[in-house]
């Protein structure tokens, strides 16, 4: 690992006034998440139940499918929320000091939010956030877990809806307004995780008009002269060596 970067990357962080992070999917990818869209998790997920992941994770089949959409929910999603890394102490760390202000996440396994950071922009929503359709009562995730079957609002009967982004949804405005301003009032951001090619990159930094962008990722790619630092490698380990 290239330590001239690392302390480079240190200190841009550092010096910065208003810290806005893009956290991409190798960071779940990293702690151990399920992720249905990689062949490693989706071949095995459509030999089990007959369906590919992409088809079971949409809204028309949580309507029209619903108990088959809760055994592939509880069994593959929500059985492996990811491990916490040491690198989400940087992170945390960065907000406590008032330099981090914002991260932006496709992420539904709230790994910042359970590392202790707080100012946490969930596009997809998250699985611990459970409400019933009707009366709008929330459920924890230990509830959706224990249930038998499909989890049913206690007081109306009906089936629960998990608080994220199925395929087929518009992910919330609000969430897509607070995330493009806080990128916009960033003097650096820090994308990790993910190349600046993928849509969660392509979606905000566009809105992006500071004067630092650092690049962590696991892998090379084109877009990657963009970025003002770039350093490749394990993402989690790169910002536990950072370690502010």
């Amino acid at each position: 690992m290239d330590e001239k970067r690392i302390e480079t990357a240190k200190r841009m962080l550092e010096g910065s006034k208003y810290l806005v992070c893009l956290k991409g999917v190798q960071v779940s990818r990293e702690c151990g998440c399920t992720n249905y869209r990689e062949e490693e998790d989706a071949y095995p997920i459509e030999e089990k139940y007959g369906y590919s992941a992409e088809e079971m994770f949409s809204t028309s089949f949580f309507y029209n499918r619903t108990q088959q959409f809760y055994q592939f929910y509880r069994n593959e999603i929500i059985q492996n929320l990811g491990e916490l890394k040491p690198g989400f102490d940087t992170l945390r760390n960065l907000e406590e000091r008032g330099i981090l202000k914002a991260i932006v996440t496709r992420d539904i396994y709230s790994l910042a939010l359970r590392a202790g950071c707080r100012n946490v922009i969930e596009l997809h929503g998250s699985v611990y956030q459970n409400k019933c359709p009707r009366c709008r009562r929330e459920y924890s995730l230990d509830y959706m877990r224990e249930a038998h079957g499909v989890p049913k609002c206690e007081s109306c009967g009906i089936a629960l809806r998990p608080g994220i982004s199925l395929i087929g949804e518009m992910v919330d405005n609000q969430k897509i307004t607070r995330a493009s301003e806080e990128v916009g009032k960033a003097d650096t951001l820090l994308v990790l995780g993910c190349n600046l090619h993928t849509s969660l990159a392509r979606t905000f930094i566009k809105y992006f008009n500071g004067d630092r962008m650092i690049l962590i990722n696991s892998e090379e790619h084109f877009a990657d002269t963009k970025a003002d630092l770039v350093i490749h490698g394990k993402v989690m380990d790169i910002l536990a060596q950072i370690g502010i």
